[in-house]
């Protein structure tokens, strides 16, 4: 019986995310490259930067917003965003976008891409990054 009960909370729990309604996951740097392509025009996605805004400053993904993460109002900022948008979220290495995909989490954010490598891992791989703070 307990098998059965697994089974079933393993198939439900695949069913809501095939269904777009609940995933938290990590996805590489040309994964999230192709989300973006995906959605250019879409007011479903928002790219979160996670860092500082003095490394913000230095350099981002263009149509990035700013939220630090090590800031004290992180989650009273969040709070005020809509749970129910895509945010592919970054910083510069995965670590703080990370901790905040788990933090968004706990407020109810449901559809949430932490792009592993960071800022780093996108720069390696040539993609373009705008400067100042103009999207902030």
């Amino acid at each position: 019986m307990k098998r059965y009960i697994v089974i079933l909370l393993i198939a439900i729990s695949g069913l809501t995310s095939a269904t777009g309604q609940n995933f938290n996951k990590n996805i590489s740097i040309s994964e999230a490259d192709q989300l973006i392509r995906d959605t250019t025009g879409s007011i479903d996605l928002v790219i979160l930067d996670v860092r500082t805004p003095e490394e913000f400053s230095k350099g981002h993904i263009k149509g990035a917003i700013n939220i630090d993460f090590w800031g004290k109002g992180f989650m009273d900022a969040m709070a005020t965003h809509n749970i129910n948008r895509t945010y592919l979220i970054y910083c510069t290495s995965g670590v703080r976008s990370n901790g905040a995909m788990n933090k968004m989490r706990k407020l109810g954010f449901t559809k949430l891409y932490n792009m592993k490598g960071g800022l780093f891992g996108w720069k390696a791989a040539k993609m373009p990054v705008v400067t100042g703070d103009a999207e902030k």
